[in-house]
């Protein structure tokens, strides 16, 4: 995917996003997610998390406005290439999820009669 931007937001979050639209004092992102990177106590090792800015299960219909602009002045912008794992993390939490349809009763069968035999 491609114009795919790092930034560090306000408080110090990690976020990637789709660069939308770029003036000289704001930068807008679609679909932002943000990079949680905390070490695993028991191997030592790092765990990456990523999660969306907003959840597209509180947008209400198409799920193409999610765009955030960021002023520049409480950002910091990167120009890092990001990994391929990374961005297809990326692109697999912002995909649409098919809605979940209700599936029919399963069909009820009976092991035992009322004459206590087994219904085999």
């Amino acid at each position: 995917m491609s114009d795919i931007i790092t930034i560090v937001d306000h408080i110090g979050r990690t976020v990637i996003g789709v660069k939308k639209k770029e003036t000289a004092k704001s930068l807008t992102i679609f679909n932002p997610v943000i990079i949680h990177v905390q070490p695993d106590a028991e191997s030592g090792q790092l765990q990456v998390q990523s999660f969306p800015y907003l959840f597209m299960e509180f947008i209400k219909g198409e799920k193409e406005q999610n765009n955030w602009t960021f002023d520049k002045s409480a950002i910091a912008v990167s120009d890092v290439v990001l990994d391929d794992k990374i961005i297809l993390q990326y692109e697999n939490i912002n995909k649409p999820r098919p809605s979940v349809e209700q599936e029919e009763e399963p069909e009820v069968v009976k092991l035992f009669t009322g004459d206590g035999s087994d219904a085999n």
